[in-house]
């Protein structure tokens, strides 16, 4: 991965070239994303929602924006092991990092779009190609070791509040659960160990047992908060937990990741209503549903899409060579 950074980095061409990519892409997906959402739906749905309800649901988004800003610090803190790493300020990293988390969600393929916005940042800041390498993978990762902690530990101890494997007997559920406490113990385990690690024929150097377990804690820290943000929304039924809706948010948010469509549009909704069929009409549902979007997806991202943008006009200003006076 480095080698290809290294690639990319020697390439003039490349950062305006993918800075207006990014550009258009953003514009063409919000475009879309705003176009989806019904601005009478909109406002039946928030007039639908008690007030201490949305009021709770904001502070949760102000919270998880928060998140957001940080993401990246495992990568970074990683990455600034190599000797000649530059120094970046708290600003850049929170406008790196939340650009790169809410922007790879709506513009889909959160794994390549989420590298592309990091490269952008992170070049023009003369952070090494090993470096981004470290960031990009570390960022990367961090949903895979957070969900499976979390629907792990559901299933251990709470698997009678999970109705996603339909009627399969608690023991089968736990021993499930167990099998995904394994994968975050093993990347600890990995991360900390002393020998040499060499994958495909090249030693990948280890982040350390406390780097990887910062990675699962903020991620559990994130999806806890975007699935607590939905709970929030949705009207209170006897019968359904949080540890409910977050295992229905965990299934929903896998299942948009792997249909790569920006934002998991149609089958993260699909997935949200099925598993909350049983226990509130589709109305109701839906209404939760598209105020979640709202407050989770596209708020984030218009507000790092203006932050992006902003950043380029900045970016283009600050480079543009000062005009000559006089003959």
């Amino acid at each position: 991965m480095p080698a290809a950074f290294a690639r990319l980095r020697r390439s003039k061409m490349l950062p305006p070239a993918l800075g207006l990519a990014l550009r258009a892409a953003i514009l063409f997906v919000l475009h879309r994303a705003l176009q989806k959402l019904s601005f009478h739906d909109m406002l039946a749905a928030i007039s639908a929602t008690p007030r201490p309800q949305l009021a709770h649901a904001l502070c949760l988004t102000a919270v998880s924006l928060c998140i957001m800003c940080v993401y990246d610090v495992p990568g970074l803190l990683f990455a600034r092991r190599l000797a000649e790493f530059p120094r970046l300020g708290a600003g850049r990293i929170a406008l790196a990092s939340s650009c790169a988390y809410a922007l790879s969600h709506v513009l889909g393929v959160t794994a390549l779009t989420g590298a592309a916005v990091r490269v952008r940042f992170y070049a023009q800041w003369a952070v090494p190609a090993s470096g981004i390498a470290r960031i990009v993978t570390l960022s990367g990762v961090m949903f895979t070791l957070g969900a499976a902690a979390l629907l792990g530990g559901i299933l251990v101890l709470h698997p009678a509040d999970v109705q996603l494997f339909g009627d399969a007997p608690p023991i089968a559920l736990r021993a499930l659960g167990l099998l995904l406490w394994a994968v975050p113990a093993g990347y600890v385990a990995a991360a900390g160990g002393e020998r040499t690690l060499v994958l495909a024929g090249r030693i990948v150097p280890r982040p350390g047992p406390l780097l990887a377990i910062a990675q699962i804690v903020l991620s559990c820290a994130d999806t806890g908060c975007a699935a607590a943000i939905l709970y929030t929304l949705l009207p209170t039924v006897a019968g359904l937990s949080f540890a409910h809706v977050l295992g229905i948010y965990l299934a929903a948010f896998a299942g948009g990741l792997v249909s790569a469509l920006p934002g998991g549009v149609g089958v993260f909704d699909s997935l949200l209503l099925l598993g909350l069929a049983g226990y509130m009409d589709a109305a109701q549902a839906l209404a939760a549903i598209l105020l979640f979007r709202l407050l989770y997806y596209i708020m984030p991202a218009a507000l790092a899409g203006a932050a992006f943008f902003g950043h380029e006009i900045w970016l283009g200003i600050s480079r543009r060579p000062p005009a000559e006076h006089g003959n």
